[in-house]
């Protein structure tokens, strides 16, 4: 009897867990595939930055957000002396 009921348990154990997986993951771009491609690493920029809740974890936004920065990094800004 404890045997049946163990069985049960480990059956709907397993069933749950499958109801719970997580959709694959697409593949993302790299840091060095957005600096060759400005349109669509504004674009990621863009989308990432208008909700951030949602995709701050996303592999893309974080390439993005790296390649934006490597981007700027040799900038020089003018400085405002007044």
């Amino acid at each position: 009897m404890k045997i049946q009921y163990l069985t049960v348990i480990v059956i709907g154990s397993l069933a749950l867990t499958a109801c719970f997986d997580k959709p694959p993951v697409a593949s993302a771009h790299t840091v060095s595939w957005f600096l060759k491609h400005n349109k669509d690493l504004d674009g990621t920029l863009q989308t990432c930055s208008d909700n951030p809740a949602r995709y701050r974890k996303e592999p893309n936004c974080i390439n993005a957000l790296h390649a934006a920065n490597q981007r700027s990094a040799g900038e020089l800004h003018p400085i405002d002396w007044h």
